[in-house]
């Protein structure tokens, strides 16, 4: 983890923050949490703040990725960081928004926004993007706090039980928000069942969501799926619609998940308005350039297992 202390640096054309946000006595935090900002210098207003949550490397590149800092330039939108916070009962990160991740979060984007020239970001909407139990926390945050957050993408999404996909229950409110959700067709850790469970018992009831799978991908390999994250938030924040729907043909695979469930592979993949025998419906595509995106992206029938920085 990187050492935080309240300071500004210069790095080319965007400004880079850190800072670190104490636990409150019930929050079941271990230790304070450690925070980075990055704010493009040519955005005089935050329009939203892009959460990008730790879970390894791939995280952090993300974060630093040219193409991304590139993305947030444009769109008018902050970058955030946020390190593991480890909950007092076992080493690893909290997903559970309410247990002090959540409020933990907000306060930061409140220190931020006094210790920049951007009180905006006391109020600003976020878009939250996480991996595996990250995954899991980015799939709650919209039903903790659906006046705040914008979208959520959800990648490789699960956690050990009871914070499971299958456990989480959000609102109506909560429903509205787009949400991306991209499962693995190689992944022994959180498979596709339960992140395609989730997404259909919401999009069943009207959500906006979009489901996706790469197909025979481990529990990895976030850089193969960037592209395709960054043109559905665009599509997203410009509030694009478009007039198909994707539908998906699957075939279980000998790989099992966690949970002993069958993993699935995209055999055939197809844009239209209802599905047809042997199909399932993969969510609503925003925009033509996504559902291109969306067609390639499911289409590969064995994309790299590796980062390609």
């Amino acid at each position: 983890m990187l050492a935080c202390a309240a300071a500004l640096c210069a790095a080319g054309d965007f400004h880079e923050f850190h800072t670190t946000v104490a636990p409150l006595p019930d929050e079941n935090i271990r230790q304070p949490c450690c925070y980075d900002l990055t704010i493009p210098a040519s955005v005089p207003a935050v329009r939203a703040v892009f959460v990008i949550f730790d879970r390894g490397q791939d995280w952090v590149k993300f974060y630093h990725d040219p193409e991304v800092r590139r993305f947030a330039e444009s769109h008018g939108m902050a970058l955030l960081f946020p390190w593991q916070c480890p909950s007092k009962e076992r080493d690893d990160m909290i997903v559970e928004p309410r247990a002090g991740v959540g409020p933990a979060l907000f306060r930061s984007l409140d220190q931020f926004a006094k210790e920049t020239s951007h009180p905006d970001l006391k109020d600003a909407k976020i878009v939250v993007i996480g991996w595996s139990g990250a995954g899991s926390l980015a799939a709650r945050l919209p039903g903790y706090a659906p006046d705040r957050v914008l979208a959520a993408i959800d990648y490789a999404p699960g956690q050990y039980d009871p914070l499971g996909l299958d456990t989480i229950e959000l609102p109506p409110a909560a429903w509205k928000i787009p949400q991306l959700i991209i499962a693995n067709g190689a992944d022994k850790v959180n498979g596709t069942a339960r992140p395609y469970d989730f997404f259909r018992r919401y999009f069943d009831r009207g959500a906006p969501w979009t489901f996706t799978l790469q197909n025979r991908t481990p529990h990895c390999c976030l850089q193969n799926a960037q592209a395709l994250i960054l043109v559905w938030l665009d599509g997203v924040l410009a509030g694009r619609k478009s007039g198909t729907r994707g539908f998906l043909t699957l075939q279980e695979s000998d790989v099992r998940d966690t949970w002993k469930l069958p993993v699935s592979n995209a055999v055939a993949a197809r844009l239209g308005q209802e599905a047809k025998p042997g199909e399932i419906p993969a969510g609503v595509l925003p925009g033509a350039a996504f559902a291109r995106e969306w067609l390639t992206f499911v289409r590969r029938h064995d994309p790299p297992k590796i980062w390609h920085p």
